[in-house]
């Protein structure tokens, strides 16, 4: 091993295969790949209160000092930002930010569901219930990951779309269709980094990490589960909607505190067809990056 970390995606903006540029990725070689790194990783790095620790070092005033670095190391699009770089109180301030939503237009064609938030997209026509399979350096297992049996029912042979988000994206989800959203329930789990970081062994990140789960009763899909996953580093996840209200195609639910995450949506069987771009990267290991707003598939 060569100690740095490559990850490769096709970016659907740009029409081209890229590479992530993961940040502080000399560490999260040796957190995953080294004896020392893994030991600490499963004692204490995992851990809820690691993770929050991050996170209120990242909300003091000090934190501001990273902001700038960050933004020129990283290559953020500040043109997209709605106040200015100084106007931000802590790096989580920055890390959460609202943008120009003018930035990400929303297909408004109504059999046409919309990526929820800016990530590296896969996508799986159809999950098995008694399958654990390979996603990346993770495992994933349907009972496990939404830890009901009545739900686990609802969504046999149903459609996997997972948008992971690195630390550089818009950390703001909002909803892929017009509906109704129920409450958002929480389910207890470790903080494991949501990125394949791991070169050694496979990350239950799926099955084991803190997650929300809100089913959404979309207008033209069906029932959709929506889970926001936590991982190593996110404060929290703050859900920012009203429960059995009405909400928009594209309308915030809520956002990520400090730290890379992921969300999933899980779609009833029949009731979508997925962008064939997605599902054929896929197959090839091959994420694509997704802005908010943009199509991942359509009605049937």
């Amino acid at each position: 091993m060569n100690g740095k970390i490559s990850i490769k995606y096709f970016d659907r903006v740009q029409g081209r295969l890229r590479t992530e540029r993961v940040y502080a990725g000399g560490f999260l070689y040796w957190l995953y790949n080294s004896r020392l790194g893994s030991f600490s990783n499963e004692l204490v790095l995992r851990q809820k209160y690691v993770s929050q620790l991050y996170g209120w070092l990242h909300k003091q005033r000090l934190s501001r000092r990273k902001i700038k670095p960050f933004i020129r190391k990283m290559n953020v699009n500040a043109d997209e930002l709605i106040c200015p770089i100084e106007a931000f109180a802590s790096f989580n301030d920055f890390f959460k930010r609202d943008i120009d939503l003018s930035k990400r237009p929303i297909n408004q064609n109504p059999h046409i569901c919309i990526a929820p938030v800016d990530g590296k997209i896969l996508a799986y026509r159809s999950v098995d219930p008694d399958r654990t399979f390979r996603i990346k350096r993770s495992t994933f297992n349907l009972r496990l990951f939404l830890c009901d049996e009545r739900l686990v029912r609802k969504f046999i042979q149903g459609t996997m779309v997972i948008s992971r988000l690195s630390l550089t994206d818009y950390h703001r989800f909002h909803f892929p269709d017009f509906g109704v959203p129920g409450e958002a329930i929480s389910i207890k789990g470790k903080y494991y980094a949501s990125g394949p970081y791991n070169l050694r062994t496979l990350v239950p990140f799926y099955s084991e990490n803190y997650r929300m789960l809100t089913l959404f009763d979309s207008e033209h899909f069906g029932q959709i589960a929506m889970v926001e996953i936590g991982a190593f580093t996110v404060g929290s996840i703050k859900q920012r909607y009203r429960p059995r209200i009405h909400v928009a195609k594209g309308a915030r639910k809520g956002f990520f505190e400090i730290g890379g995450s992921t969300v999933v949506l899980l779609f009833e069987k029949g009731r979508i067809e997925l962008d064939k771009d997605l599902y054929l990267n896929t197959r090839n290991e091959i994420e694509t990056y997704v802005l908010l707003g943009d199509s991942i598939g359509s009605t049937p």
